[in-house]
């Protein structure tokens, strides 16, 4: 019986928990469904003389090899069906997981819905923009960087510090009226509300990236597929739980999620395998694409674009499914989040955990 088909992941710009380091503010994971023919050829173009696995941080740094990139990334074999991307701004990242972790989760127990219309994402944009401006740079660095201590460490001390850099941010605040945004992340009788049953790994991008491709390919092939991700720890760290959200053998997936952030769930994949690159060239493809996508966003925002940076721009960008990135948007009309009707996703995926879990025990 032949096993079911595949898509390869590898990543780019993880610099583990380090998530405000300077060197490496984003962080791509990009998925390929080719095959392992097409892989192979396409992998011939970029490989050296010398041969050796192609490694896209090698290539960037000769002329020859940038020619071979772009001979690569310029190949109609590789575009938006065969290739997927998913970015995130590690520092907006933080922000955004403050809400979802912290602000959902209180206003969840008052019976209110944070990601309906998308008003997640409309605080996290908000609060990105407005903590430096009104706290201060240095006060809001020590804010965030707590944080990502507290989920870290989750020691009496890390606990200690959260609240005490939440209390130099009110304190600083210039804006009274801000004062008030911050109190779901600053009070500290709120704490057992929201830290309690939080997972180690919370932080760590490469796991809702990796869910986003799941269920992205899930929307693209009709039929069920094997997943195989490049070395990962976070990633092999929660197999079990990838492997809980897939759908059973005729088991229906249904439409869960709001406007245009629905997906399909239970996910479509059949298995999640940890692959080496040397064994799989779409992995290699992968790395190339993550790399490229990391290159660009980091031209971009040091606001000095090289050719590679532009070519990127001009060829890959159509290949991204989602960019965790701030805006200035705050509306759902702006958001394009204002589409009527929905399902929580939280409560979907919690349900059907308990549910899989009371089934395996019977």
């Amino acid at each position: 019986m032949n096993s079911p088909p595949a898509i390869y992941c590898d990543e780019a710009g993880n610099s583990g928990q380090n998530l405000l380091d300077p060197d490496q503010p984003f962080f791509v994971l990009a998925s390929t469904d080719l095959g392992s023919v097409e892989a192979s050829e396409l992998i011939e173009r970029v490989r050296s003389p010398q041969g050796g696995e192609p490694k896209f941080k090698t290539l960037r740094k000769t002329p020859d090899g940038l020619l071979r990139l772009s001979t690569l990334l310029t190949d109609p074999r590789i575009n938006k069906s065969r290739i997927a991307l998913t970015a995130f701004h590690k520092r907006y990242m933080i922000v955004t997981k403050m809400v979802d972790l912290i602000a959902e989760t209180v206003i969840h127990q008052i019976g209110e819905d944070l990601y309906r219309r998308g008003a997640n994402i409309a605080m996290s944009n908000m609060l990105y923009a407005c903590m430096p401006a009104f706290c201060g740079q240095v006060t809001t660095d020590r804010f965030l960087r707590s944080f990502v201590d507290l989920m870290r460490f989750r020691t009496p001390a890390s606990v200690d510090e959260f609240y005490l850099a939440g209390e130099a941010m009110v304190s600083a605040s210039s804006n009274l009226d801000f004062r008030r945004d911050l109190y779901p992340f600053t009070e500290r009788s709120l704490f057992h509300d929201w830290f309690d049953g939080i997972g180690q790994l919370s932080l760590e991008p490469a796991i809702p990236a990796l869910f986003q491709h799941i269920a992205a390919w899930g929307a693209r092939r009709p039929e069920r597929f094997r997943v195989i991700h490049d070395q990962s720890k976070p990633v092999l760290a929660t197999k079990e739980q990838f492997e809980a959200m897939m759908a059973l053998s005729g088991e229906s997936s249904s439409l869960i999620g709001y406007d245009r952030r629905k997906f399909r769930f239970p996910l479509q994949a059949v298995s999640l395998e940890q692959g080496d690159s040397r064994a799989h060239p779409q992995l290699q493809i992968a790395d190339i694409c993550a790399g490229a996508l990391v290159h660009f966003l980091k031209s971009r925002e040091s606001g000095n674009p090289d050719d590679l940076a532009r070519l990127v721009g001009d060829v890959c960008l159509d290949w991204v499914l989602d960019a965790v990135v701030p805006s200035a948007d705050v509306s759902p009309e702006e958001l394009g989040t204002d589409a009527a009707g929905g399902v929580n996703p939280v409560d979907s995926i919690a349900r059907h955990t308990r549910r899989r879990n009371r089934d395996s025990k019977t």
